[in-house]
């Protein structure tokens, strides 16, 4: 495909935590109907800039980057723009995009009520 999308997460040292990625990118795909590939920060393969450079080699021309991360601190704002500066300069006619993160979204807000609410046997 010409554009691809890379649905990235923090990563974790435990392996359950990163199969969580994993999963969010498969219910992605379904609903986008193309594919998604999970990447991480740290502790997690592949991370942010080998994903970006498989999807370079894969003859991707756009890359669209979706940092599953809730508000737009250091990670998002400046370490993955960071992690991808090398890559810009080996593939300087890709078009690397990032979406903005979850943020404060009626939706995240509704979900953080449901948990409450199962925590709270209702």
């Amino acid at each position: 495909m010409e554009t691809e999308i890379i649905l990235l997460g923090h990563g974790s040292r435990r392996a359950e935590a990163n199969q969580g990625l994993i999963e969010v990118a498969d219910k992605v795909e379904a609903l986008m109907g193309r594919p998604v590939t999970p990447a991480f920060m740290s502790h997690g393969s592949p991370s942010l800039p080998q994903a970006v450079r498989d999807k370079a080699r894969q003859g991707a021309k756009k890359v669209i980057v979706m940092p599953l991360f809730l508000f737009s601190g250091m990670h998002v704002t400046v370490d993955i723009h960071e992690e991808v500066a090398e890559v810009r300069g080996e593939f300087p006619e890709l078009e690397i995009i990032f979406s903005e993160a979850l943020g404060a979204d009626d939706m995240i807000a509704n979900l953080a009520s449901l948990r409450i609410k199962e925590a709270m046997g209702a």
